[in-house]
């Protein structure tokens, strides 16, 4: 943090939610028109691409069908509006706070910056490190009294902001 800022936040670069997004409507449209045929009539192409009214059975996995595409079209979607302010990492007086990855599903794992930042004082900070491995790059690793923490999410971050966060942290550890 620079003189006078009390708070300093670290977002996720655009490009990257603006990428994943335009992927995920890509994949929900050709999903919803696969299979369409411009012979048929529209009444057919309509049930193909929304809910088709045969049967029970084909009611139901059109159903499900169209909650899949819809899931497409909605993330996407969504990692476009919400591009520019998917926070990872906040520095402040009181201390870090952090995106963890949670354990769990992949349900999990991709709804991860819906949740709240993980807050760790200086206090309980022993240690802070900034390692560069083969398969990850340049990862930052907290020790604390519970032992080392990797903050993986983090890894999206550019490499000034890393080394900024290091120091800084590092700095409030010492004093």
């Amino acid at each position: 943090m620079k003189n006078g800022e009390s708070s300093k936040s670290y977002y996720l670069p655009p490009w990257r939610s603006l990428t994943i997004g335009v992927i995920l409507i890509i994949v929900g449209l050709a999903f919803t028109f696969m299979g369409v045929d411009i012979k048929d009539s529209f009444w057919n192409n309509l049930q193909w691409v929304l809910i088709s009214f045969e049967g029970v059975i084909e009611f139901l996995g059109s159903l499900f069908m169209l909650a899949f595409k819809l899931g497409f079209l909605l993330g996407g979607y969504c990692f476009i509006k919400y591009s520019d302010g998917v926070e990872r990492a906040r520095l402040d007086d009181e201390g870090l706070y952090y995106r963890a990855i949670p354990k769990g599903s992949g349900a999990n794992k991709l709804a991860m910056d819906t949740g709240p930042l993980t807050f760790v004082s200086y206090q309980s900070i022993r240690d802070i490190t900034l390692k560069k491995t083969f398969w990850a790059g340049w990862q930052l690793y907290l020790t604390l009294d519970s032992g080392v923490q990797p903050l993986t999410a983090l890894g999206v971050l550019k490499q000034a902001e890393k080394e900024e966060i290091f120091e800084s942290v590092k700095q409030r550890v010492r004093a």
